[in-house]
């Protein structure tokens, strides 16, 4: 039991995730704080709302995303025990080239004409 992360391209219109994750993370508190900071930033809903819902980026995103990790500056996570918030200092450092690879792909999927999505589960 914990937090699951997926990042995938939009296979279609439908409103259904895509077929299969391109990225997967497990128990990444920063990189959970981050999202969800972002998801109510633009849909204006409660972070909360983001468990098991998506949250559509665009390349702006991906680039804030690209300098936090370079910069090794993820916000740090409230979380709670789920999220792993006792080792995210840890899992950042172990993700850091996982988050830089998934930057990279989602910026040639929306180059493309992709849509990049993030979602979660816990």
């Amino acid at each position: 039991m914990g937090l699951d992360q997926y990042a995938y391209e939009r296979t279609d219109d439908t409103g259904e995730e895509g077929s299969t994750a391109k990225f997967v993370w497990r128990k990444h508190a920063r990189l959970q704080e981050f999202m969800e900071t972002l998801f109510e930033e633009k849909t204006g809903g409660d972070p909360s709302d983001l468990n098991c819902g998506e949250l559509q980026l665009a390349a702006d995103d991906i680039d804030q995303l690209e300098a936090k990790v370079k910069g090794e500056g993820l916000p740090e996570s409230p979380g709670g025990f789920f999220f792993g918030h006792q080792f995210q200092d840890e899992q950042a450092a172990h993700y850091k080239d996982q988050d830089l690879a998934f930057c990279s792909w989602a910026k040639e999927a929306m180059a493309g004409g992709a849509t990049v999505c993030f979602s979660c589960w816990w």
